[in-house]
């Protein structure tokens, strides 16, 4: 790191430390070339002991919807007398959802400068003005995105664009009417921040804070407002980057006021310390943090997401209380193989015994499988006992979906002859143009798993499945 950026983390640390944070005194954090502010064993320093506490992290020092409501860091002990002195009017706190108003709180600790509670910590956030060092693939310039073009990515990208889009108008509506005070320092720029930094750097709160505390913040929550429908950000915690193989915990229980993250693993002196961003693919973090994890032959995150139509279609909740259908997901490698670690933590079917896994259906994800074959069953009596005529039906049915999606991937605005027309120009289309071919990748050998031909691309699109 260079003096101002040391500089800047030395005063988050002893910042932190006067609050109750604190990071192990083995630890520091340094500027890796590859993946940029991280947490690593000293060199000077002997290997930690096995299950040691990295960071800790007191509720008092995080930010989140939370502080909107309190108007401040967190207090000791909420009550439902506790006096709340909210950041935004009235008509803003009961408007908008609390992702949304965390958000604009955010920004307003960023427009404050050095009067925030909060500035030691934003000062080592990416600065709002250095769009590249933040901005995720939804914010890219547009020649950037459309590398995307055809994949799980591109559908993703455009649904985030929207909402944030709705989001700020509506938000920044509500303060102007409300006649707030600066309103207009809350630009669409600070807001595609504000959202970068959430999704990017944000916990769910069931997993950071304690029984105990989550227990008192209910009594100031609107009664519409659970648990997880907001994310909280966390000092110092959240420079650990994701190592998909990582073993941690997140202690809420040994001191309740605060979160230990504790890695499980062993680290040598000089060897970088991992977070594990739970279970996520490729897909997903490259639109949530902004890299892959490239393929090898120990590890591949390479799967492409489906997704049910209508009712059936199951829904779940981002951290950041945002509602999204239920994803199933179609791997590049088996589903069972041990380097597909995301593919086999989803597999919901037990193998082995009386129950296998036909090879033309091992890439796919068994749980889309299972609610193909009953919803084949339920149209004929007769089929529960044809189960040979189930298989053939799902496996038509998916090679028409991936096909299809074949055949988008190949548009020939981007593939000329089977080779790219877009030639990558910088870094963020060096990264889109792996994860594009990774999607091809993953496309191919499903269609032949399937006994597809891959000289027929296109088909009908799959009845009740759509891509994500």
């Amino acid at each position: 790191m260079n003096s101002v950026e040391e500089s800047r983390f030395e005063e988050l640390l002893a910042w932190g430390k006067q609050h109750g944070a604190t990071l192990h005194e083995q630890v520091e954090v340094y500027n890796d070339a590859l993946t940029k502010y991280s947490l690593r064993v000293k060199a000077s320093a002997p290997a930690p002991d096995h299950g040691f506490a990295v960071v800790k992290c007191p509720a008092s020092v995080t930010l989140s919807y939370i502080n909107a409501l309190t108007g401040g860091p967190l207090p000791c002990n909420l009550s439902a007398d506790t006096q709340l002195s909210p950041s935004f009017p009235a008509s803003f706190m009961s408007s908008l959802p609390p992702h949304v108003i965390g958000r604009f709180f955010l920004i307003q600790q960023y427009l404050r400068g050095p009067q925030s509670f909060w500035y030691p910590y934003i000062r080592t956030l990416p600065q709002p003005e250095r769009l590249a060092s933040w901005a995720l693939p939804a914010f890219w310039p547009e020649e950037d995105i459309e590398f995307f073009e055809g994949t799980n990515a591109e559908v993703a990208i455009r649904e985030v664009q929207a909402n944030v889009k709705g989001e700020f108008k509506q938000a920044r509506r509500v303060l102007k009417e409300d006649g707030f005070p600066g309103w207009q320092d809350y630009s669409r720029l600070l807001y595609n921040w504000a959202f970068c930094m959430f999704t990017s750097r944000s916990f769910r709160p069931t997993t950071v804070l304690s029984e105990e505390v989550r227990e008192g913040v209910r009594r100031i929550l609107p009664t519409t407002c659970k648990d997880d429908d907001f994310s909280v950000l966390m000092p110092v915690m959240d420079i650990a980057n994701h190592q998909l193989r990582a073993k941690v915990t997140w202690d809420t229980v040994s001191d309740p006021r605060a979160c230990h993250f504790v890695s499980c693993d062993a680290y040598q002196p000089g060897r970088q310390i991992f977070n594990n961003y739970g279970m996520k693919t490729n897909s997903e973090l490259l639109l949530g943090y902004g890299f892959i994890i490239p393929e090898s032959e120990g590890l591949h995150n390479d799967y492409i997401h489906l997704r049910k139509r209508g009712p059936e279609g199951a829904e779940g909740n981002d951290p950041g209380g945002e509602t999204k259908p239920k994803d199933f997901l179609v791997s590049l490698r088996p589903m069972q193989d041990p380097s597909s670690v995301v593919g086999r933590s989803r597999q919901r079917l037990r193998t082995g015994g009386d129950f296998e896994v036909t090879p033309v259906l091992s890439y796919i994800e068994d749980s889309l499988v299972w609610d193909l074959v009953v919803a084949q069953a339920g149209h004929d009596e007769q089929l529960r006992e044809a189960l040979e005529s189930i298989v053939d039906k799902i496996r038509t049915a998916l090679l028409a979906k991936l096909s299809f999606d074949y055949a988008k991937i190949l548009d020939p605005e981007v593939y000329e002859d089977g080779e790219p027309a877009l030639i990558p120009a910088n870094q963020n289309q060096e990264l889109a143009a792996a994860y594009r071919l990774q999607c091809k990748k993953i496309l191919e050998t499903g269609i032949k798993l399937l006994g597809g031909q891959l000289e027929g691309q296109g088909g009908d699109v799959l009845s009740g499945v759509e891509a994500r």
